[in-house]
């Protein structure tokens, strides 16, 4: 029998390494063990009563067959009226807007439509693994920028310029940041805009994150600086700001010449989205939008107690966050000393101490020596969770 061996596109891809954190500290729970939970990037808040109350209405209409590939046409309009409001730029809903199953799903498909094999893919590391695998399983190449703590984890046009080659077929922004909380300034994305006028290449902005903003800090998308989709993909969706990670719907914005590709690809992986979330998600649109506005005012507070624990510990670095709900901690001068790398500190934590945080190389190769706080959690389990790290490093750097 021939041994089985993963096509190229496959073996270069890792599955999302929070989930196989959640299952080290899953087990140890088994063992009547608490943890503290501070690895993955979900809302502790319900999903709004008025969204489930729409899906409610939607089951008990019937409304659970088949839809459109792209998705409803009510959602899809919903979607273009909604960017007009929050941009202030007009897009078609026949032409521009694709409704996917999870934000994963639209950069996946956008990427599979844009990036031919050998084209090169930029993005963000340590940043969200999506990228990465979709570029792979594109057949590209992936071509990661920095994020260095000294310069603030910025993405800059400077930066940028310097991994451009004639290869280049699209780079990837993503503002909020998740790991490291960082949200871009007009001239960076502006910056990276003309580069893309200049050199020809696609830009693919997550921007699922956007209305989680801190310190006054604004969003500023590339479709702000463009006012159309020529050459640009938004994503975006309806887990993090609404609190439906479970719903697995997300939506993706892009050029009218690239809808019919992403409408195959769609129709191949999924058929169409889920029906009764859709009509969650347009009521989620069309609904208040207070139930998001508190989640954010939680989120800040929980963001200074953040800032506030970490403050109390030595050997650490990191910078403040201003936007998503991740702090992205420097703790190489604690490895170094204790002799291990990112993942092997957090697996001590869950099994030593009860507490779970993301190793950095979860979020690429140059995540080494840091590890990911999600404060989508409570203030109580944010200080303890943050206090027993304290008293982690300090125990075993005494060892």
């Amino acid at each position: 029998m021939c041994g089985y061996e993963a096509p190229r596109r496959i073996a270069n891809v890792s599955a999302e390494a929070a989930f196989a954190v959640l299952k080290i500290a899953k087990n140890v729970e088994r063992t009547g063990k608490r943890v503290i939970h501070l690895e993955i990037g979900e809302p502790d808040f319900d999903t709004p009563k008025h969204i489930k109350d729409a899906a409610m209405e939607a089951l008990n209409k019937n409304f659970t067959h088949y839809t459109p590939t792209l998705g409803i046409p009510e959602l899809r309009k919903e979607i273009a009226e909604s960017i007009k409001r929050d941009y202030g730029v007009e897009i078609d809903w026949e032409k521009n807007v694709a409704v996917t199953t999870g934000c994963k799903q639209a950069i996946l498909a956008s990427t599979l439509a844009v990036v031919d094999e050998g084209e090169e893919v930029i993005y963000p590391n340590p940043g969200y693994p999506e990228y990465e695998a979709a570029a792979y399983f594109a057949g590209g190449k992936p071509v990661p920028y920095r994020l260095r703590l000294e310069d603030g984890f910025r993405m800059t046009p400077e930066g940028l310029a310097e991994l451009i080659t004639a290869k280049t077929k699209l780079v990837v922004l993503n503002s909020p940041n998740n790991p490291c909380g960082v949200v871009m300034p007009e001239e960076d994305v502006k910056g990276i805009v003309d580069l893309a006028e200049d050199h020809g290449f696609y830009i693919l902005s997550d921007e699922v994150y956007r209305p989680i903003l801190f310190d006054g800090s604004k969003h500023y998308s590339p479709l702000h600086a463009k006012k159309n989709l020529d050459k640009l993909i938004i994503v975006d969706g309806f887990s993090k700001r609404y609190a439906m990670t479970g719903w697995r719907l997300g939506y993706a914005l892009v050029p009218e010449e690239i809808l019919p590709q992403v409408f195959k690809l769609l129709n191949v992986m999924t058929s169409c989205p889920n029906s009764i979330s859709q009509y969650a998600a347009l009521a989620a649109l069309r609904g208040s939008q207070e139930p998001v506005m508190n989640m954010v005012k939680q989120y800040w507070r929980r963001r200074d107690v953040v800032v506030e624990e970490l403050s109390k510990l030595e050997n650490i670095r990191f910078v403040r966050p201003k936007g998503a709900f991740y702090a992205l901690v420097d703790v190489s001068k604690v490895l170094n000393k204790l002799k291990v790398n990112s993942e092997e500190f957090v697996k001590m934590l869950i099994e030593k101490y009860g507490v779970a945080f993301l190793h950095g190389t979860a979020l690429g190769s140059y995540g080494e020596g840091f590890i990911r706080i999600s404060f989508a959690t409570s203030e109580e389990n944010i200080r303890e969770g943050i206090r027993i790290l304290g008293k982690a490093i300090e125990e075993l750097s005494k060892s």
